[in-house]
């Protein structure tokens, strides 16, 4: 059985009004930020160094990986665009 189309598309959209929270003060606004920092599990030295770690070697390796792939191909579209000719 087919499905009847509505002829006009907006007629079944829902208006909605935007909901304005009240202003609040800034003291409290950084109660709930100050809160909210106390609630995050920070890691201890050990994590701390070993995720350091991690991330300079991920950086070092990924630039090499972008360094080689440059170097490559700076230099065979080099020998493609401009042939040496004897």
């Amino acid at each position: 059985m087919a499905k009847a189309i509505p002829s006009d598309p907006r007629s079944n959209k829902v208006q909605r009004t935007p909901v304005t929270a009240p202003r609040r003060g800034m003291v409290r606004n950084f109660e709930d930020i100050y809160a909210e920092l106390r609630k995050v599990v920070w890691p201890g030295w050990a994590e701390l160094r070993t995720m350091t770690f991690v991330v300079i070697a991920t950086v070092v390796v990924v630039s090499l990986l972008l360094g080689v792939i440059d170097f490559v191909l700076s230099n065979s579209l080099v020998k493609f665009e401009f042939p040496t000719t004897h």
